[in-house]
């Protein structure tokens, strides 16, 4: 499998970029429960945008899910000089350096699920160095994943207490950690909080590290930019090491800067407190 992965790794950006539309497309036309999802959160959290426009978005965002996926293998295991000239962005790293180390109670990078993630965190790992979550997987897919994030001097820690102490640790001792800020957390591990005017169960991590460290909060994503290029986009998420509201009102920001490329196929309202109905059904 790592061969192959290596092999597909190696393509062109364009080509697999060309085959992440194809996925893209594949999964709209094939509809189905991500077509579905994804319509269904851009008709009811933007109910004033055309139909037209939002079906638009929502086919847009497969094709950048596919996108991402497609890549994967480059960012993992790629050519390492290509993946270095991805990353080779001075002046956003200089400002990532600037907002990550102005308290001494380290920094917490908030990467969503805009562009390109997985190279988002690749970016974090080489300029400074990252301790991010992960859900564990089955089997040699982990071992895979772990040898491809970790790549570049990344630290992966299991999505358990262990891996949230193991966060805690690396706070203290002034250093960086990743995590993702739109998922729906486990029961016990998230509250509700608005996002896009509806109630999401969001994770209580972020403050919960911010508030026993003082940890500075940030976010990071990567952009895909033309045919085979990217973009890093590194700014303060101002109050979401106090509140939940605070985080995602940032996190709102960073979608709505690049709206066509959030993974909206992701059912992250589904979860609903008492009093409100439930959100997911099929698209018409």
């Amino acid at each position: 499998m790592r061969a192959a992965l290596r092999a597909v790794g190696s393509l062109p950006i364009p080509v697999l970029r060309l085959f992440g539309a194809g996925i893209g497309c594949v999964l709209w036309l094939l509809g189905g429960k991500p077509r579905d999802t994804a319509r269904i959160h851009l008709d009811r959290l933007f109910p004033d945008t055309a139909p037209v426009s939002r079906r638009r978005l929502a086919r847009r965002s497969l094709i950048a899910f596919g996108c991402a996926l497609a890549e994967s293998p480059a960012v993992w295991f790629g050519p390492r000089r290509r993946l270095l000239r991805w990353l080779d962005a001075p002046e956003v790293a200089a400002r990532l350096r600037t907002l990550a180390d102005i308290h001494p109670g380290g920094a917490i990078v908030l990467c969503p699920h805009i562009g390109n993630w997985e190279l988002a965190g690749m970016f974090c790992a080489l300029h400074g160095g990252i301790t991010s979550l992960y859900k564990p997987q089955r089997g040699a897919v982990d071992a895979l994943i772990i040898e491809g994030r970790q790549r570049l001097g990344a630290r992966l820690v299991s999505s358990d207490g262990g891996g949230v102490r193991a966060l805690l640790a690396a706070l203290r001792r002034g250093e960086r950690v990743g995590i993702l800020p739109d998922q729906d957390p486990p029961e016990g591990a998230g509250a509700f909080a608005p996002l896009f005017g509806r109630p999401a169960h969001t994770p209580t991590l972020v403050h919960r590290l911010a508030g026993r460290t003082g940890a500075a909060v940030l976010y990071c994503y990567a952009e895909r930019v033309g045919a085979s290029r990217f973009r890093f986009h590194v700014a303060p998420a101002p109050g979401a090491g106090r509140d939940l509201a605070s985080m995602n009102a940032s996190v709102e920001r960073c979608i709505m800067h690049l709206p066509g490329q959030y993974w909206w196929a992701y059912r992250r309202f589904r979860r609903t407190p008492d009093g409100w109905n439930a959100f997911y059904r099929r698209a018409d």
